[in-house]
């Protein structure tokens, strides 16, 4: 991958809605810039915790419409998949796993009454495929053990950063693990990968796998068996992930919006179609969206404790 190709995407996640976790990004060292996105943790603010859990998936979007304020928090379609490393510094127990391409939304159900945090890598798309070398479709949907599909042990990187003292040395601890792990895997580099996520991003997903096809002079049978190998979904659905991705950045300007004016800017048919499109990838209307980021801005701007975010 290439990591100007981050400039061109940047997908957003709806987090620190709750008042008692913290939720921080960091971005990895410059030679990993091409593979990850950031590193991420959520946790309790004080003693007091909630346990993400990230299994609980939702197959049908619209169900989200129940979502609980303070006990649920939405996690959105893009295109990344994750490294998650649920651990206890006070019990001493971790869990490692790897979560694949996902399409849907699904809930963190947040349970108070214990100290559980989660410390994740969050690779752009494509850039986990460098590391475990495995066609990324096999992991789509789904958790996996990482030590099941890892190429090497990471299982005393997990009890080093059980024992680190905050984010930022985790963070170090981890960032030079996949530095090492880069330089002994190597790296295949593929041209064709990096131009047609250029296309699709400049397109904001509006580019149809027909035209990706004619412009790189490949059959369309070829692009989507490179998306399998690399991302993990289909061109057409990572292109809407990334059409659904653009519709939210314009939610969050919070510029005055005209739906059916937003509608003909990112290619829908009309305001319906924007809609119908959007509840299957947010779990509920943009209108909806667009009330979740006010109060997250309200939420940052006039809480002192509320979650950090780290974009460093």
């Amino acid at each position: 991958m290439d990591p100007l190709l981050h400039s061109l995407f940047r997908p957003i996640q709806v987090n620190g809605s709750d008042s008692s976790t913290t939720y921080i990004e960091k971005r990895p060292s410059a030679p990993l810039r091409a593979y990850v996105a950031c590193y991420w943790e959520s946790g309790p603010v004080t003693g007091e915790v909630l346990e993400g859990n990230l299994a609980a998936s939702c197959e049908n979007a619209a169900s989200l419409g129940w979502l609980e304020e303070e006990a649920m928090e939405r996690v959105l379609p893009d295109g990344c998949t994750d490294i998650l490393l649920k651990y206890n510094p006070v019990s001493k127990r971790q869990d490692i796993s790897y979560c694949g391409t996902f399409t849907h939304p699904f809930v963190s159900a947040r349970q108070a009454g214990t100290e559980t945090r989660m410390f994740a890598v969050r690779f752009f798309p494509g850039g986990a495929h460098y590391f475990h070398g495995m066609p990324t479709h096999l992991f789509t949907g789904g958790h996996f053990r990482l030590e099941d599909i890892w190429p090497e042990s990471i299982a005393v990187i997990g009890e080093r950063i059980l024992e680190a003292q905050d984010f930022n040395e985790r963070v170090r601890i981890m960032d030079e693990y996949l530095n090492q792990l880069l330089l002994r895997q190597g790296t295949n580099d593929c041209d064709l990968m990096k131009n047609l996520l250029h296309r699709i991003f400049v397109s904001s997903g509006s580019m149809s796998v027909k035209e990706l096809a004619e412009r790189e002079a490949i059959s369309e049978r070829q692009i989507n068996r490179k998306f399998g190998q690399w991302i993990g979904i289909s061109p057409k659905k990572f292109s809407e992930v990334v059409r659904f991705q653009s519709v939210l950045q314009s939610i969050q300007s919070g510029n005055p919006l005209d739906w059916t004016e937003l509608a003909l800017e990112h290619s829908f048919f009309d305001q319906a179609h924007l809609i119908r499109d959007f509840r299957r990838f947010y779990g509920d209307s943009p209108l909806t969206a667009a009330k979740d980021f006010r109060r997250l801005s309200d939420f940052y701007n006039t809480r002192p404790e509320a979650s950090v975010i780290l974009k460093t």
